[in-house]
């Protein structure tokens, strides 16, 4: 996939085409309960806002197969994945410089100062980590994480839970109260109830 170059007047329908294509047809298309499409897109949103970029579809994969298969717990993976390109190659950088920045302020005001970081470092820097490392999965992924904290350390794994907490629990009302009320108005243009619709078009995974 071609990326525009930040800063670039293409940025801005780029991440509008994208956000249509990867995240709300997803939804708009899926026939999974919306139970199970709720905790996809909290898992998947989870998973997004932590900092392992490189990463996210996997474990979004991993933690699938181990709700699945061992504890029996249910959720859409596909809606997972398209939550995972929340953090894209454009969006990235300003989302975990962010967290940098909130996480260097909390420990300054308890006394721990970082190294000063600029935001045009940082994403040399990011970028560098996304597209530098070499070799197998696993190592890619353990060379990553390994950067992000020897680079970026306490200030963004302070800053990256104080977000992704945060958002991670207002996605599963906000996802299902969207949702119900989408496959409401397609029950009503359908001329039936919401649960004959249910009945007709989900189908259980």
């Amino acid at each position: 996939m071609n990326y525009p170059r930040a800063g670039t007047s293409d940025v801005w329908n780029w991440l509008k085409r994208q956000i249509k294509t990867h995240l709300i047809e997803p939804f708009k298309e899926s026939h999974a309960p919306v139970s199970h499409i709720t905790r996809g897109a909290t898992i998947g949103m989870f998973v997004a806002l932590t900092p392992t970029v490189g990463a996210q579809m996997y474990i979004s994969g991993a933690v699938w197969v181990i709700c699945r298969y061992m504890f029996r717990y249910r959720f859409n993976l596909p809606i997972a994945i398209a939550m995972v390109w929340i953090t894209n190659p454009i969006t990235t950088p300003p989302i975990y410089y962010g967290y940098y920045l909130i996480g260097d302020y909390l420990l300054s005001v308890w006394g721990k100062a970082s190294p000063e970081m600029t935001y045009d470092l940082f994403v040399q820097m990011v970028v560098q980590l996304s597209d530098g490392e070499q070799g197998n999965l696993v190592q890619r992924i353990l060379a990553g994480l390994y950067v992000l904290l020897r680079e970026f350390g306490w200030p963004l794994l302070l800053g990256s839970l104080l977000v992704t907490i945060p958002v991670t629990v207002a996605t599963y009302p906000v996802t299902w109260s969207l949702m119900t009320r989408y496959r409401k108005r397609l029950a009503s243009q359908a001329g039936l109830s919401y649960e004959d619709w249910k009945a007709k078009f989900v189908r259980p995974e």
